[in-house]
């Protein structure tokens, strides 16, 4: 990694900021993303600024913003920012005032969609839900190419999709197949018997086993699964699109190194920790970061429409319409 930093750029951090950044010592990001991407990003940033000290705690979308709320609420604040795979959270934290706003100069060279308006957040990586299946257990002329397929006779309970309960890419599934096709979908999957599992690496785990025929995965496993390990699991984009999942990171309001935190945020929106994001087989919304050898390119991908507002005001709605197809 030291080489891909040092053909970089400056980031573009102001000097006051960062001296108060050195004096508070650390920054506490809170994330949902992989444990070892976690650890390229505080490794590499506490290279680069030897006198504040990354750490991070991860768990799901789910737990990290619960975590944050208890903490807030008691006035006991510890992480500086939150990194969750599920733009209605970010969105419900800033609409509550749990969230800073910070301009980063790094935004520049954003397409203003992947920038909150009020910049209380960015999205720091991208990542497609897609489908998997055991090249074993499924030929590849047989295998589901659309999302409505996974409701297949064929493939009755042979499927893992995300506890249908959750938030975070579950959501995100929920509202794209409601979009595609209505709630009456819900009911045609739930009568065919998913897995459900409370995130997609156990699904990924259990495809490659041959437990599981097929399911909902997400690129960055299946492309590290196939181009890394040689893993027996096959991937494709949907062909009635792919829904894009927006991994945004916003600063916490009354963080307690809040100067290290925009430093840090400096640091994640720049090339330098976009290449690391992208390093783990995230796709970049930054236009002069490189997608990583092997990966589908992006403008290859047919990105299913997820506009945020929508998806946010219908969540109760489809929701709702889950748990009553499964009936919880």
């Amino acid at each position: 990694m030291t080489g891909i930093l040092s053909t970089r750029p400056a980031l573009a951090v102001d000097e006051a900021t960062l001296q108060a950044a050195q004096q508070e010592g650390s920054v506490v990001f809170y994330s949902s993303s992989p444990s070892e991407l976690l650890d390229q990003l505080a490794q590499a940033f506490s290279a680069k600024y030897p006198g504040i000290k990354a750490e991070y705690y991860r768990a799901g979308s789910s737990q990290v913003y619960e975590r944050l709320i208890a903490e807030q609420d008691a006035n006991r604040v510890n992480g500086d920012l939150i990194h969750v795979s599920d733009v209605a959270t970010i969105t419900e934290l800033k609409d509550a005032g749990r969230l800073a706003p910070y301009d980063s100069l790094e935004y520049a060279a954003y397409d203003p969609q992947y920038v909150d308006p009020d910049k209380n957040w960015f999205v720091a990586r991208g990542h497609f839900l897609n489908i998997a299946y055991n090249p074993a257990r499924v030929a590849e002329g047989e295998a589901p190419q659309t999302l409505r397929d996974l409701a297949k006779p064929e493939f009755k309970a042979k499927v893992g999709i995300m506890d249908v309960r959750l938030a975070g890419g579950a959501y995100t599934w929920q509202y794209t197949v409601w979009k595609l096709y209505g709630p009456e979908f819900f009911a045609e999957m739930a009568a065919n018997d998913p897995k459900l599992f409370p995130g997609h690496g156990p699904i990924n785990d259990r495809i490659i086993s041959g437990e599981l025929s097929t399911g909902v995965s997400l690129n960055y496993m299946t492309d590290e699964a196939i181009l890394e390990k040689g893993a027996p699991i096959k991937a494709l984009f949907p062909a009635d699109g792919a829904p894009m999942i927006w991994s945004p990171v916003g600063i916490v309001d009354k963080a307690p190194h809040p100067n290290a935190a925009k430093v840090f945020i400096d640091f994640l929106a720049s090339a330098e920790g976009q290449e690391i994001y992208n390093s783990q087989y995230s796709y970049s919304m930054r236009p002069d970061v490189p997608t990583k050898e092997g990966m589908v390119p992006l403008n290859e991908i047919n990105i299913l429409e997820t506009p945020i507002d929508d998806m946010i005001a219908r969540q109760r709605e489809v929701q709702e319409a889950v748990r009553k197809a499964w009936g919880y």
